[in-house]
């Protein structure tokens, strides 16, 4: 049998509903690293008594024992010279601030600072001399940026993180809800660093301090170091499907969809004193608030803007549609009484432009503020079969007078799904309309990919996520995303990958994708079978 089911995320409530429960049943399977003489998850190896990803793993890079230097970084099993190094002979080196290669190789561009000096910056001096700069033996380092002294001396960020604020991170971190795994990734190089088994089924993640939040199926607010995802033992308990989470210190929002809630949680006490852990045992959490939006409302993306938030209603199709196709505007002023102060209605009938044959409702999913509007992304399924019942839009509200405008997104756009501001340009990533068998495995898919909305609020651009014509790849299905600069980093929720999406001006350009010209997409979330949903993809700040 095959049924169509456009949403490329578990859907809180009716079919949506079973499909989560599959995903989280499989994942429960496959997630983490089960006790000795198991076996690991998905895409890693027991080297002793650890579980790694020997693609990415700088200590067992290729095989278990194989270790790069710590000027090196692990890339598809291979040792290879690290972002900021330069490779001088056999060894990878810091050129900006090595006194034995400053400024670049000695004897081919660079100098071999004399023993009373120190490298700064490519330039051997007497001392250090910039205010940023620390003293670490004869380097000047800056030790909020430089990854190879890192909040420290010494400390250096494993595999490919980067350094800010003296904590190591990634710049994208992606969530594997099938395989129960995070996976960090470096903007611009695109490097991906190790997978790391957190939790069952991790939908979303959120940076506080120097710990990673994993918002996980199991309804868990779970949490991991920041510096390598391990474990820590702090949690908190969520609503039904807790989908989105967002933080602003020191503040948790959390979005539980089939629960119908906003609930909010508060840090307890102050981080440890550097250097060292801030947080090493976690942080603790306390719930101090919530605000419940009705039954069978489903609550499914929501954003901060100021002191409210604006949350979309996807409803519930199969119980009670009207119960939502709304956008609601949440006063957080106090975060300890939440109060729903707006409520949205989005145009529904005749004025969604059902196709011939089909009925719709808005089902609204991803929500971004923009240029002082709220747009939201509409899904336009028919209530009766979960099928796109129309073409893509989006709906854009004057949060001052409550009007709503619909905007038509093109042909190659069905099941609008997630959006987020590009500078002063929005981009919106569909889902599209697709067939799955009776194991979920995608089969068929039209109208997925990005459209890309120029300043004047209109498209200007479109991208098809689609395998070259006469050849054959796994099916995308475009979900979730991030921008970083003018890159977005967008979760497929077929195949595991992560697409890279570049905005040039009023056009798109796939930098990694299945277009011809482009470097092939980053393999987040691999499996050997069946699907894998990218949950999200998050940017750290």
């Amino acid at each position: 049998m095959i049924r169509k089911d456009p949403h490329p995320s578990p859907l809180p409530g009716g079919e949506g509903a079973s499909t989560a429960l599959l995903l989280v049943a499989l994942a429960l399977l496959l997630a983490g690293c089960p006790d000795e003489g198991a076996l690991c998850s998905e895409g890693q190896t027991r080297c002793g008594d650890t579980c790694v990803d020997l693609a990415s793993t700088s200590a067992h890079c290729g095989a278990c024992g194989v270790v790069c230097s710590s000027t090196e970084v692990c890339v598809e099993g291979g040792c290879q010279c690290r972002s900021g190094a330069t490779r001088c002979g056999d060894a990878c080196v810091v050129t900006a601030s090595d006194p034995a290669h400053c400024g670049g190789c000695a004897g081919a561009g660079g100098t071999a600072c004399a023993p009373d000096q120190v490298c700064e910056q490519g330039q051997c001096k007497a001392a250090c001399a910039l205010a940023s700069s620390e003293r670490c033996d004869r380097s000047c380092v800056d030790l909020d940026t430089d990854a190879f002294h890192c909040g420290a001396c010494g400390t250096v960020c494993a595999d490919s993180r980067s350094c800010r604020g003296g904590t190591c991170t990634y710049d994208i971190i992606a969530a594997c809800f099938n395989t129960g795994q995070v996976v960090g990734i470096q903007a611009g190089t695109d490097v991906k660093g190790p997978s790391v088994a957190v939790g069952t089924s991790p939908q979303t993640v959120a940076r506080m301090q120097d710990v990673l939040l994993v918002l996980d199926a199991s309804m868990r607010l779970r949490q991991a170091r920041l510096s390598d995802y391990g474990e820590l033992p702090a949690w908190n308990g969520t609503g039904l499907v807790p989908n989105h989470l967002l933080v602003r210190e020191p503040y948790v929002f959390v979005l539980n969809s089939t629960s119908n809630t906003l609930q909010v949680l508060r840090r307890d006490g102050e981080p440890a004193e550097a250097p060292g852990p801030r947080f090493p045992n976690g942080l603790s959490l306390t719930d101090v608030g919530s605000v419940n939006f009705g039954a069978n409302t489903n609550p499914y993306g929501f954003v901060l803007e100021g002191s409210d938030a604006y949350v979309t209603l996807l409803g519930n199709l199969q119980t009670d549609a009207s119960a939502g196709g709304k956008v609601v505007r949440v006063s957080v002023a106090d975060p300890t009484a939440p109060t729903v102060t707006a409520t949205f209605q989005l145009p529904t009938g005749e004025a969604l432009k059902p196709f011939p044959g089909h009925t719709s409702e808005p089902t609204p999913a991803g929500i971004a503020v923009h240029q002082g509007g709220v747009y939201a992304a509409l899904g336009n399924l028919d209530p009766r079969d979960f099928s796109v019942g129309g073409p893509g839009l989006l709906a854009r509200i004057d949060p001052a007078t409550g009007a709503v405008e619909l905007i038509e997104l093109g042909a190659d756009c069905l099941n609008p799904f997630w959006l987020a501001p590009v500078g002063e340009r929005l981009l919106v990533s569909c889902g599209g309309s697709g067939i799955y068998d009776r194991n979920f495995n995608l089969i068929g898919v039209e109208g997925t990919g990005l459209v890309l909305l120029g300043t004047d609020g209109r498209v200007v651009a479109s991208l098809a996520l689609r395998c070259p014509a006469g050849t054959s790849c796994p099916l995308a299905s475009a979900g979730r995303f991030s921008v970083v600069g003018s890159r977005a980093y967008v979760g497929d929720n077929n195949a595991g990958r992560v697409f890279v999406i570049e905005v040039v001006g009023d056009s798109l350009v796939e930098r990694r994708g299945l277009g011809p010209g482009a470097e092939p997409p980053i393999l987040a979330c691999p499996r050997s079978r069946g699907p894998s949903l990218v949950g999200d993809v998050v940017a750290i700040p």
